[in-house]
C-alpha cells in the first residue's frame, strides 16, 4: 500500500501522508520545511510481539485486550481472534514486550537478524510473564517470537492539534506519531487530518 495518498477535491489536490517510516524514503519535504523539520530524527523504540495459539478458547479470561504498567516485560496483550473475519479454530493471542525489554535484547544480539535461540527465549519469558498475572494460561501448542526494530514513535510531534497542516501546500501528515504511539493516537489523528481537510474543501 503506498504511504503517500492524493485525495481529490475538485478542482484542487490534497496530500495526505499517513504513514511516517515510508515518508522518510518516499515523501519530498523540500516543499514543506516546516513540516519537515518537526519529522527529522523522530526517535523509534523496539518490541518484541509473539504470537500465542490455543487449542481452546482462554475462557478465564475476562477481557480481549489489556496492558501492563508494572511490567518490565509485557508492555501489551491482546486477542487476535476476536478480530472480524478471524479464523475460530483455535484462540490467538499477542503480545508486546517493553520497550526497554526489547533494547535490552538488542544490547545482547545486536541488529543482526536475531537466532532461534533468542527468539525462542523470547517467545517463552513473555509467556511467562503473560502466566504470571495469576489467571489460569495453559501452554499454547504455537509459540513464536518477532522483532519489530522500529515499532513505536519514541515522541509526539503535535500533541495538541494531532496532526501536521500546510493549509497553503494542501498537505497533511498524520499517525500516530502525532499523538500516541498505539492505535488510538492513530485514529484520533486521522479524524484530525480528515476534519481539516473536510473544512478546507468547504471554503473552496
Amino acid at each position: 500500500m503506498p504511504c503517500v495518498k492524493s485525495t481529490i477535491f475538485r478542482p484542487f489536490a490534497y496530500w495526505l501522508i499517513n504513514s511516517f517510516l515510508d515518508i522518510c524514503v518516499v515523501a519530498d519535504f523540500s516543499l514543506v520545511p516546516e513540516l519537515s523539520a518537526k519529522l527529522q530524527n523522530l526517535p523509534v523504540q523496539p518490541c518484541f510481539a509473539v504470537m500465542l495459539a490455543f487449542a481452546e478458547p482462554l475462557s478465564s479470561i475476562p477481557f480481549k485486550g489489556v496492558s501492563f504498567e508494572n511490567s518490565k516485560v509485557l508492555s501489551w496483550a491482546y486477542c487476535d481472534s476476536c478480530k472480524p473475519n478471524r479464523e475460530t479454530t483455535s484462540e490467538r493471542w499477542v503480545l508486546h514486550s517493553t520497550a526497554e525489554y526489547a533494547e535490552g535484547i538488542i544490547s545482547q544480539t545486536g541488529m543482526k537478524k536475531p537466532s532461534d535461540a533468542t527468539l525462542n527465549k523470547v517467545a517463552e519469558q513473555l509467556l511467562q510473564e503473560f502466566q504470571s498475572t495469576g489467571i489460569h494460561i495453559p501452554e499454547p501448542f504455537f509459540k513464536r517470537a518477532h522483532r519489530w526494530g522500529s515499532a513505536f514513535p519514541g515522541a509526539r510531534v503535535a500533541p495538541e492539534e494531532k496532526c501536521l497542516w500546510d493549509r497553503n501546500k494542501r498537505v497533511v501528515i498524520c499517525g500516530d506519531f502525532c499523538v500516541s504511539p498505539n492505535v488510538e493516537g492513530a485514529i484520533e489523528s486521522g479524524l484530525a487530518a480528515a476534519l481539516r481537510l473536510k473544512d478546507s474543501a468547504s471554503c473552496l
